[in-house]
């Protein structure tokens, strides 16, 4: 079934939030959020202290979200 690059473009806009609302209620994403954020600082301050990742990790999870465009 071949649709035209428009119909794709209207179909995202109609599925987008509840696509953005189910990945963001699914524990799966909290999961690789928490696997995730401390990879990220580690990799952008090197090798720090496990107590100042935990709680930089805790204070930029609160901050992330996922949201339609």
């Amino acid at each position: 079934m071949a649709l035209s690059d428009n119909t794709i473009s209207k179909l995202c806009d109609a599925l987008i939030q509840d696509v953005v609302e189910y990945i963001s209620d699914d524990e799966r994403f909290f999961d690789l959020m928490v696997d995730l954020i401390p990879d990220a600082i580690n990799a952008k301050l090197g090798k720090v202290d496990e107590e100042l990742v935990s709680e930089l990790s805790i204070c930029i999870s609160q901050r992330l979200i996922l949201k339609g465009v």
